[in-house]
């Protein structure tokens, strides 16, 4: 952002920085739009970049929920509906909108949950191999690899797979967090409740259950969310969830007061653990 800010002043010949400009927009008399797109970054400060005025409007784009703060109103984006994954899906392999044409790929866009990168990148090798009902069959053997491949040709900029998007937002969680994230990948994708670890939290072992033992890695896990005195750490538990959902590795329903993942995000996390007995 300090690059196009920057660039910003030297257009406009008021100096080279980004102080410069964000004072240039600040000092305008007329309206102003300023876009940040993918800002999901949640190290980044966006507040220093906000030209310090009453005027002008700035459009945010971000997977993080937590720069609502910034916004006078927010629009949560979700999953695609069915019909316009279809529709993307054959835009993309360039194939035409025929019944037995949308049949293929309506199958396919469920199996994709609907997810539109993953979309893009299913056309895109539809639209090299031309093999739209076969998809489905080298998808089942070859996941990992369709969903970590870029496609040649693009109709965008955008330079990440579906794969290399998850795992540059896994590596910048916190120890913790990924650990959690990788234990929820073994429950259902839906439903996932406080309440499950809370009640984890009390586990004693009875005669004929797993022991201490055998759940130390567990009962280590579930450590952290545990004061003195036994109690549940309901803040330590919302940073973590917070973390995680900064990055839409997982959302959270307040109506339902339950947190749930995408099934592509849900298989991808457990994908990628090398020590699945850990998680067992």
């Amino acid at each position: 952002m300090d690059t196009s800010f920057k660039n910003i002043a030297i257009e406009k010949k008021i100096g080279d920085t980004a102080k410069a400009a964000i004072q240039w927009f600040a000092a305008r008399e007329e309206e102003w739009l300023l876009l940040f797109d993918n800002a999901d970054d949640p190290n980044i400060d966006l507040n220093k970049f906000f030209p310090q005025c009453n005027h002008g409007n700035v459009i945010i784009t971000t997977r993080n929920p937590g720069l609502s703060v910034y916004a006078g109103a927010n629009t949560h984006v979700d999953n695609m509906e069915e019909a316009d994954a279809v529709e993307l899906l054959l835009r993309s392999a360039a194939l035409e909108s025929v019944p037995k044409n949308r049949v293929a790929a309506t199958a396919i866009a469920k199996e994709l949950a609907c997810l539109p990168l993953a979309i893009i990148q299913a056309g895109a090798y539809i639209a090299k191999s031309r093999n739209l009902g076969g998809y489905l069959t080298v998808y089942s053997t070859n996941k990992s690899r369709l969903l970590n491949e870029k496609p040649a040709q693009s109709h965008d900029s955008y330079v990440w797979t579906v794969y290399t998007t998850w795992q540059m937002s896994f590596n910048k969680l916190s120890p913790l967090a990924a650990q959690f994230l990788q234990l929820c990948s073994f429950l259902h994708h839906k439903g996932i409740s406080e309440e499950f670890f809370i009640n984890a939290s009390k586990y004693h072992p009875k005669s004929a259950s797993p022991t201490e033992k055998d759940l130390e890695g567990s009962l280590e896990f579930l450590s952290h969310f545990v004061l003195p005195g036994k109690t549940w750490d309901t803040l330590r538990f919302q940073d973590v969830t917070a973390e995680i959902m900064s990055y839409s590795l997982m959302i959270f329903d307040p109506d339902q007061t339950m947190f749930s993942m995408h099934p592509l995000v849900h298989d991808w996390c457990q994908s990628i653990i090398t020590d699945q007995e850990a998680y067992h």
